[in-house]
């Protein structure tokens, strides 16, 4: 969903699909890129962290996102700051365990210099139905 200032808000979006791909493949130089040293991310459970337990989650393996589906995305973007609001069905594997769930993630976005960059983020796990519900 575009608003009024949509070439921005284009922008935004390239940044948070580049941010997907690299997640679901793994590149941590490419989610390092993207992820503004300052960062702050906000866990389900309420707990913060940063880039550097953020990118070793990522680089130890244990934690890895396996397959995300967009199910729906707000984008709103002005000038240097942008944010996406996500509903996604995600696949993490967890050392042998593998779980779908979905998730919601708010992220903030500032333009630094030429580079869109990920400022801070909140996921939420939403519940899912049962089946047959």
């Amino acid at each position: 969903m575009l608003g009024v200032d949509a070439s921005v808000e284009l922008q935004v979006v390239a940044a948070e699909d580049s941010l997907l791909e690299a997640m679901v493949a793994g590149d941590t130089a490419r989610v390092d890129a993207l992820t503004a040293d300052d960062v702050v991310f906000t866990a389900p459970g309420g707990a913060t962290i940063g880039k550097a337990e953020d990118l070793a989650a990522y680089t130890s393996g244990t934690l890895r996102i396996t397959e995300v589906t967009v199910v729906h995305r707000q984008v709103v973007a002005h000038a240097a700051t942008g944010q996406t609001k996500m509903l996604a069905e995600v696949t993490v594997k967890d050392g042998d365990d593998v779980a779908e769930v979905t998730l919601e993630w708010v992220r903030h976005w500032e333009l630094r210099g030429d580079s869109w960059l990920l400022v801070a983020a909140t996921t939420a796990l939403q519940r899912r139905a049962a089946p047959g519900v």
